[in-house]
């Protein structure tokens, strides 16, 4: 098996790094990853920019390692348009990220954005996120369950198309009897927006906020904030097809 797995949060990331050895257990693994964090670029591509690549040292056996100085969109381009043209990957894989990618979230998400450029080849794909990756012992515990996740959809039950994978660290085991596989909800943010001003006095912005936890009971949104893991198929497609039909009734 061919694993392509990249991320936004760089190349040198935990979660990344963690995740890859516990994959190649399933085959080779090949890293095409940002040089640096690009966290919330989605799927941005740096049409300005002239794109280099360097190869960097392995995590472990079956691992080969990449480094980009684009967004998460940028290097799966790269890999799938030309870099892996006459190796393409069975799987593509993108994370663990640092912090959840749930509900609306995933439209800014770099994360989700490499996950269904997996989808756009029509490569079965998964994106990972962890409340956190700064824990050690939960690190482990989150990729092992993110490992065995993939490896009943895609390895077992050949699933072919795109999922998202959100995890948190405190609430209930991490087991599939506790896996919630629901849509995605709007993710709402206390105090988004700070104001400040920098020490000659200008005035600016800082983007953050604390996430709130209320949604539609059966979102993501909601079952994260209570402690349990969630699972949402995705897919690039955003068109809302309830209203297709009025919308084109609408000129005729």
């Amino acid at each position: 098996m061919h694993i392509f797995m990249t991320n936004d949060d760089g190349f040198e990331s935990p979660g990344l790094i963690e995740m890859a050895k516990k994959l190649s257990r399933l085959g080779r693994v090949t890293v095409i990853a940002p040089n640096r964090g690009r966290s919330s670029c989605s799927s941005s591509l740096s049409l300005q920019t002239y794109l280099r690549m360097w190869h960097k040292e392995s995590y472990g056996e079956n691992i080969s390692v990449l480094s980009c100085n684009g967004t998460t969109a940028d290097c799966c381009k790269l890999a799938l348009e030309h870099w892996l043209r006459n190796d393409m990957p069975d799987l593509v894989v993108s994370g663990i990220n640092n912090g959840y990618n749930s509900g609306t979230d995933c439209l800014y998400s770099g994360t989700v954005a490499g996950a269904l450029e997996g989808a756009v080849f029509g490569i079965p794909s998964i994106a990972l996120s962890a409340e956190t990756i700064k824990d050690k012992d939960f690190l482990d515990k989150a990729s092992t369950f993110a490992f065995d996740i993939i490896k009943k959809y895609f390895v077992q039950e050949k699933y072919r198309g795109t999922l998202s994978l959100n995890i948190p660290k405190e609430g209930k085991e991490l087991c599939l009897d506790n896996l919630k596989v629901v849509k995605l909800g709007v993710q709402r943010y206390e105090n988004a927006i700070r104001e400040m001003k920098d020490p000659s006095g200008h005035l600016g912005f800082w983007l953050s906020g604390k996430m709130l936890p209320d949604a539609a009971p059966d979102t993501d949104v909601f079952w994260i904030h209570r402690g349990y893991p969630t699972l949402t198929p995705l897919t690039w497609n955003m068109t809302d097809r309830d209203a297709l039909e009025k919308v084109r009734a609408s000129i005729q």
